[in-house]
C-alpha cells in the first residue's frame, strides 16, 4: 500500500467508529419495518461469535467461507453451495449475510444440502472495522473467502492478506454508476480489488469497468451465476395450482379474448420497489372496465418489510378490488377483485409459474432493475422499464433473443395487454426466454474449477 492509501485506510477505519451510535440507531430504524433487524447485534459487531458445534475441527479438512449480502445474492448462490457440498464433503462451510432476508433464505438453502450436524454455520458478517473483522477471522480461520457480486471492503480484504486467507470475487459485477462512486474512493476501493487472488465477472463489461478501478487485478469473465439456479419444482407446481383454481363467479364473456374466456389472464409486476406500485395502479386504473374484467395484475414487491405499505397504498386506491396472497380466500377470490397483493416470502417461483407475462421491478423508475434471469427461467416474457443498469448486459441479451421488451414506463401495462391478446407471439417469447437462460449457463462449474488450486493445495 502506498502512504496515501495507507491514511486513507487509517481515516476509513476511525470513521467505523465514530458512526457507531448511528449505525445502531440506523439498526433500530430497520428494525421497525422489519423486526430481525433487532437480532444478532452481537454478529454485526463481533462483540459475540457463534461456533460450530463441538466436532473437532480436526475431523474437517478446513473450512469454506461464502458471503451473500442479501436474498437475491444468496439465491444466486444455491447452485454454488450445491456444487461445494458435493465437491468438497469434507469441509466445513461458513455462510455470512448483511441482511435478515439473505440469512432466511441461507437458512432455508443450508436445510437441503445435506451437510453433518455441526459442519455449516450461518452469521452476520461484521461490520468493517479491523477490530470486529480479526475477531472474524481469529474465530473462524476460513480456508478461502468466497465474495458474491459487489461487497468489497477495505479492511477486510486488508486483513485477510494478514491472516493469509486467499479470496475470490464470484459473478464481480460494477455497473457505470457504481463505477462513479468507486473512482471517487479509489485510493480505498483500488487497494481492496487488489487483494482479492481472482475476481470471476459476470461479464467483459463488468472487467473492464473493475480495471478502470484496479488496473492491475487478475480478473476473467466467468459468467452470472444467477443463470445456474434451478427454480424450485414445488414453487411451479404450487404456481400452477394457483392458477387452475379460478376466481369465484368467473364465467366465459364474449367481450373477452377467446384464450381468457374460461380463466383470467396474470400479469405479475414482480420484485417492485417503492414509487412503482403507485405508477402501475394509476396505469390499471385508467384501463377500461372490460380489460379488468379477464386480467389479474399481481404485485409482489421486492422487499418484505414494505408488504403492509403496499397494502395500505391499494386500500385506499382499490379498496374493495384487492386481496393479499396470505388471505386465507386466496387462490380463490371473489369478482371484482382484480389486484392481488404477493405478501409473503420466498415464493417468487411459484408467481412465475402463475404469471401470462412479468413486468420487472425496479426498472421503471431509477433503480435498475431487479433479476429478470428467473423470470426468463420459468419460461415467461418480460417487459423491462426504461431503467436496467443492474442487469444491463443480461437485460439487453434478453431483449436481443426476443425474451424481453422494453419500454416507457407509461406503457408497460398496455404493452402487456397486447401481448395477452397474441398468444402466438407470448408462446414465442416464453421459448425464447428459456433458450436464452440456457444459452448462459455454466458459470458454477467454472467457479469451481477456479477455486480448486486452493483447496487441494
Amino acid at each position: 500500500m502506498t502512504s496515501r492509501e495507507r491514511f486513507a485506510l487509517v481515516a476509513y477505519s476511525m470513521l467505523w467508529y465514530a458512526l457507531s451510535p448511528l449505525i445502531l440507531a440506523y439498526l433500530l430504524y430497520r428494525s421497525i419495518r422489519q423486526p430481525d433487524y433487532r437480532k444478532h447485534w452481537g454478529e454485526r459487531f463481533a462483540y459475540s461469535l457463534p461456533s460450530f458445534e463441538q466436532i473437532p475441527a480436526d475431523d474437517f479438512k478446513g473450512v469454506i467461507w461464502v458471503h451473500t449480502v442479501s436474498l437475491g445474492e444468496t439465491r444466486a448462490a444455491t447452485s454454488l453451495l450445491q456444487a461445494i457440498r458435493r465437491a468438497y464433503p469434507d469441509h466445513r462451510l461458513l455462510l455470512s449475510h448483511g441482511t435478515p432476508t439473505g440469512r432466511e433464505a441461507g437458512a432455508v438453502i443450508l436445510a437441503t444440502l445435506g451437510y453433518q450436524k455441526g459442519q455449516t454455520l450461518q452469521l452476520y458478517l461484521p461490520y468493517d472495522s479491523p477490530w470486529a473483522i480479526d475477531r472474524f477471522f481469529d474465530r473462524y480461520r476460513p480456508k478461502i473467502g468466497l465474495i458474491i457480486e459487489t461487497e468489497v471492503w477495505p479492511n477486510l480484504m486488508n486483513r485477510a492478506k494478514s491472516y493469509n486467507i486467499t479470496m475470490i470475487l464470484l459473478s464481480a459485477r460494477l455497473s457505470e454508476k457504481s463505477l462513479k462512486k468507486a473512482m471517487r474512493y479509489k485510493h480505498l476501493i483500488e487497494s481492496a480489488l487488489l487483494a482479492f487472488k481472482q475476481i470471476l465477472c459476470q461479464t467483459e463489461q463488468d472487467l473492464k469497468r473493475i480495471k478502470i478501478v484496479a488496473p492491475d487485478v487478475y480478473g476473467v469473465v466467468c459468467g452470472n451465476l444467477k443463470f445456474d439456479l434451478e427454480l424450485s419444482q414445488d414453487l411451479i407446481c404450487q404456481g400452477k395450482k394457483w392458477r387452475a383454481a379460478r376466481p369465484n363467479a368467473y364465467q366465459a364473456h364474449d367481450a373477452r379474448p377467446a384464450t381468457f374466456r374460461s380463466s383470467p389472464a396474470w400479469v405479475l409486476a414482480a420484485s417492485t420497489r417503492e414509487g412503482e406500485e403507485e405508477l402501475l395502479i394509476d396505469q390499471w386504473l385508467s384501463l377500461s372496465t372490460e380489460t379488468r374484467a379477464y386480467v389479474v395484475l399481481a404485485i409482489v414487491p421486492r422487499h418484505p418489510q414494505r408488504f403492509e405499505q403496499v397494502a395500505q397504498l391499494l386500500e385506499r386506491r382499490c379498496k374493495g378490488q384487492w386481496i393479499r396472497r396470505t388471505d386465507p380466500a386466496f387462490p380463490q377470490f371473489q369478482l371484482p377483485t382484480m389486484i392481488v397483493l404477493g405478501d409473503s416470502l420466498g415464493e417468487m417461483a411459484a408467481w412465475y409459474a402463475l404469471s401470462d407475462v412479468v413486468v420487472m421491478g425496479g426498472s421503471l423508475i431509477n433503480t435498475g432493475s431487479q433479476n429478470l434471469i428467473e423470470a426468463c427461467a420459468a419460461g415467461r416474457p418480460v417487459i423491462l422499464g426504461p431503467s436496467i443498469y443492474n442487469f444491463e448486459e443480461a437485460a439487453e441479451q434478453a431483449i436481443s433473443a426476443g425474451a424481453a421488451i422494453q419500454t416507457q414506463t407509461s406503457e408497460v401495462l398496455t404493452l402487456a395487454l397486447e401481448l395477452l391478446e397474441n398468444p402466438k407471439r407470448l408462446d414465442a417469447m416464453g421459448q425464447a426466454a428459456k433458450t436464452f437462460v440456457a444459452a448462459h449457463q455454466g458459470a458454477t462449474a467454472r467457479v469451481l474449477t477456479a477455486i480448486e488450486p486452493y483447496l487441494t493445495s
